[in-house]
């Protein structure tokens, strides 16, 4: 009845929404400038093991009673329909997923933002906010940014947001995260140059310092190196490579990747979905990863990617571990015979349909390699996803 109710709305506000001559949206062309107000609905089906509905709604607000004075809500009601026990990455009712006040300017030289909020920096491959997760990450947090055209500064501390399916949110004690993440746009004209330094206190305690570079080389290449490293000499290195083909046909992209990380990595906070394969599966942690693919642009508002990983284990007496960090499969204390863990075969498709709606489909499938046949249950695994979002 959510679903179909929401969808009726959506109807009725939709002819405005395409109509209104306010800039800042429908919902806000009969409002103060200094109101903001915000919906977004979205609803995937997937399909695993079983087959189920995921349901996300948000309303946002935004008060701005000066110019250097911001307050920031976001309330979010996450469901899923016909699936027996959602935990809380599934589930998550009628909670508040931002609140934060905002002193300063993101168009000036500095803001600080203290509160519940997002969270997300470079390609998200250390911090991020999961949106593609039906409840997706929050954080409580104080952070300062300093920033001046293209090049900022930010310094937080904060503790995740642990998601409850039937309570009220809150940070997990302990679980905390520090750090100053830099983003230098002026240095190197078209490319992102972020020298990051994160604490994680409490729970999995240690430091982790790295480096991203990212941006164009030439008009028709683009790239993304970033190196990690932690206590104990664990390390990560990512390094990707892309050519476009901008005047042919569907203007391609061709995608190259490599990707590896130690086995005892910490990977952080990340929003490792579609980096590590969509069927989520296999996260960064104790994986040697190549990736390829082809990204196609058959209509300007639609994307089609084809995209393959292989799987190896970065140490063979070391396990497996899901897009969460989680431990699915253990390793071999003498070190496992075949390394192999597998390739995934990946088809996406996002179409946006107007500038308030946009639509996607996902099909992914996990080949067990040889470690996976022989230490885990030897199956496959595979992921279908078809979704419709709205957002006001």
């Amino acid at each position: 009845m959510r679903a179909l109710a929401a969808l009726a709305l959506w109807a009725l506000l939709s002819p405005f929404a395409l109509l209104a001559a306010d800039s800042r949206g429908p919902l806000n062309s009969h409002l103060p400038s200094w109101v903001t107000l915000g919906a977004q609905v979205r609803y995937r089906a997937e399909s695993t093991s079983r087959s189920y509905l995921l349901e996300r709604y948000r309303l946002d607000v935004e008060l701005r009673p000066a110019a250097w004075l911001g307050l920031v809500g976001q309330w979010q009601d996450s469901r899923a329909i016909h699936y027996p026990h959602p935990d809380a990455a599934m589930k998550d009712r009628a909670d508040i997923r931002q609140a934060y006040v905002r002193l300063g300017s993101e168009n000036g030289w500095w803001d600080i933002k203290a509160g519940r909020q997002r969270m997300a920096f470079g390609s998200e491959r250390v911090i991020g906010a999961g949106e593609w997760g039906n409840t997706a990450r929050a954080f409580d947090a104080v952070r300062v940014a300093i920033h001046h055209g293209d090049d900022r500064v930010d310094i937080f501390s904060s503790a995740v947001v642990v998601n409850g399916t039937d309570t009220w949110d809150h940070h997990r004690e302990g679980n905390n995260l520090h750090g100053l993440y830099a983003s230098f746009g002026s240095w190197l004209a078209g490319n992102k140059v972020e020298p990051y330094l994160l604490l994680r206190s409490g729970l999995g305690h240690g430091w982790t310092y790295g480096l991203r570079i990212a941006g164009a080389a030439g008009s028709h290449w683009s790239y993304e190196l970033e190196s990690l490293g932690q206590r104990n000499r664990d390390w990560a290195a990512t390094a990707q490579l892309k050519r476009h083909f901008r005047d042919r046909l569907w203007q391609p992209a061709l995608l190259g990747e490599a990707n590896y990380a130690s086995a005892h990595l910490d990977q952080l906070l990340p929003t490792n979905h579609g980096i590590y394969g969509i069927a989520d599966q296999i996260g960064r942690r104790n994986t040697k990863n190549l990736r390829g693919g082809i990204w196609l642009h058959p209509e300007k508002r639609l994307t089609v990617k084809v995209e393959g990983h292989s799987f190896w284990l970065a140490d063979p007496r070391a396990g497996v571990y899901a897009f969460n960090g989680v431990l699915t499969v253990p390793g071999v204390a003498g070190g496992a015979r075949h390394a192999d863990v597998g390739p995934e075969f990946d088809l996406l498709a996002d179409f946006r349909v107007s500038s308030h709606t946009s639509l996607g489909a996902q099909h992914g499938h996990l080949y067990p390699g040889r470690f996976l046949r022989e230490r885990g249950d030897g199956n496959g695994r595979t992921f279908c996803a078809v979704f419709v979002e709205f957002h006001l």
